[in-house]
């Protein structure tokens, strides 16, 4: 289990997965709150937000990048950064968490927020990336204060709730399973 540092400077690149968990969890400003001038959705993700079926997603994740210190950047345009994209493209992995893994290869400011543990946990283990999950952002929020443990597992049966996954049934399950 990884927890990021409030006062660390490192940017956090959502992917699409956790955007929808903290909307579904009805938790989206959260985000932040927990990592002021540290969000940043880049526009692979975005697009891949705007593909969706899903009108609150993207109605919600616009009104996200409508606060200040949430940041919005251009994929960039490094030829390393492309040619990682690419590559994990051909591997089948999604849009939003190739483009936030290959960015993160390259720019060690960056930590990916992604719950998508079976794509991208052996790709940031080998190449050094931290990374955050869902639950790791919920578990923060909790032991900050934030959240109550009730705020806590109501976040999590919400979004179970509406057809996500999420490891645990409550913040505490969690905490004995994974560590502090």
């Amino acid at each position: 289990m990884k927890t990021l540092q409030k006062k660390a400077v490192k940017k956090v690149l959502l992917d699409a997965d956790v955007i929808s968990h903290f909307i579904k969890g009805r938790r989206l400003l959260l985000l932040p709150r927990l990592y002021p001038n540290q969000i940043v959705i880049l526009d692979k993700v975005k697009d891949e937000i705007e593909r969706s079926r899903s009108r609150e997603l993207k109605m919600q994740t616009d009104g996200l990048l409508a606060v200040k210190g949430i940041e919005r950047k251009k994929f960039p345009d490094d030829m390393n950064v492309i040619k990682e994209y690419a590559r994990l493209m051909k591997q089948g992995l999604g849009s939003g968490e190739s483009a936030c893994m290959a960015c993160a290869r390259y720019d060690e400011t960056i930590i990916i927020a992604s719950s998508n543990i079976r794509d991208i946990k052996g790709y940031c283990d080998e190449n050094g990336i931290e990374y955050l999950t869902t639950m790791d952002i919920l578990l923060e929020a909790y032991l900050s204060g934030l959240l109550t443990e009730e705020e806590s597992n109501a976040f999590i049966w919400e979004v179970k709730e509406k057809r996500s996954i999420l490891p645990v049934d409550s913040i505490r399950e969690y905490i004995d399973r994974f560590g502090k």
